[in-house]
């Protein structure tokens, strides 16, 4: 009986390994694409999974992998780390790092998304009516590395408010907007394309404002920071909103790994131009030579990024 338990045990094991195997043959014959996209809750999220589940049906070669992160600086230091090939991330964001990152940079452009908005969002009974109200409050200034974050900042020090002046969290949109909801913050910040899901959800379970910006404190913002630019939130854009709302805004960008080879850059930008979302204008950092090339054939001319140093582009396949 003993033997032929261990003849069992032996002939499933010889079975798993065999069948790990052909698995994993299968699976390198496929090109893993890591998309580092933003936090739940929000576009980058909601744009990342409904473009890879499209991409990944349409390209059996290819197959691109959603990944949840931080946003836009923590989707910067990932690819720079080698960790993700495509992520998105805020123009201004991306402006502000590669001038301050002259070494050079793995970082290139494939298409600008969308639009996005800095919005401040309150409870519609809060005191709290322009942003010098935030001082003394309990404000959610988005999470670490992420573009919120730089944009609360920003915005913040422009009304002589720093950090230290407020009882900061640092929470994704989904959680900020929960704990609005519960009382346990009394504001947050969010830079997301309009109509952001998670505000959505809680101005239809809660009444909330969303503040203005004067229209002074935004050129003075804007002289300082032009890569924002002057943005509006449309009356009903969300439950019970009643008026336009003005507000500071920048673009989201795609980007890709200079690793990544161009072929498979040229097919993302192929099926990004085909959902209608590609823009080339105003995208502060050169263009994926993969990209370049799509655009090449729709006499869109672009700047090209050099290669990086040291190696040309090459494949990236990790998981």
């Amino acid at each position: 009986m003993k033997h032929s338990t261990f003849t069992f045990k032996a002939l499933a094991s010889a079975i798993l390994a065999t069948t790990a195997l052909i698995l994993g043959a299968c699976d390198s014959e496929k090109q893993n694409i890591r998309f580092g996209s933003g936090n739940k809750g929000g576009l980058y999220d909601q744009f990342a999974t409904s473009f890879t589940a499209k991409f990944n049906s349409e390209h059996q070669d290819l197959q691109i992998q959603a990944k949840n992160t931080a946003g836009s600086s923590a989707n910067i230091r990932l690819m720079e780390e080698g960790f993700i090939d495509l992520g998105i991330v805020q123009a201004d964001i991306l402006k502000d790092y590669l001038m301050r990152n002259r070494m050079g940079s793995a970082i290139a452009a494939v298409a600008g998304l969308y639009a996005e908005s800095v919005q401040i969002v309150v409870s519609a009974d809060s005191d709290i009516k322009t942003v010098a109200d935030l001082q003394g409050h309990k404000v959610s200034v988005g999470e670490e590395e992420s573009g919120v974050l730089r944009n609360a900042e920003i915005i913040l020090e422009a009304y002589g408010i720093s950090f230290e002046k407020i009882q900061t969290e640092n929470l994704n949109f989904k959680d900020a907007a929960t704990a609005l909801k519960e009382g346990r913050i009394d504001a947050f910040f969010c830079t997301a394309g309009i109509p952001t899901p998670s505000i959505s959800e809680l101005a239809t379970n809660k009444k909330v404002r969303i503040l203005s910006l004067d229209a002074a404190d935004m050129n003075r913002i804007t002289s300082l920071h032009p890569e924002l630019t002057l943005s509006e939130i449309p009356a009903g854009t969300y439950a019970g909103q009643d008026s336009t709302v003005q507000t500071l805004g920048a673009k989201a960008v795609l980007v890709a790994s200079l690793l990544l080879d161009s072929a498979t850059v040229t097919k993302i930008t192929a099926d990004v131009f085909a959902v209608g979302t590609q823009q080339t204008a105003g995208i502060p950092a050169a263009f994926h030579p993969g990209a370049a090339a799509f655009y090449k054939t729709k006499n869109i001319n672009v700047d090209v990024a050099a290669p990086l140093k040291g190696h040309g582009p090459i494949p990236s396949t990790g998981d």
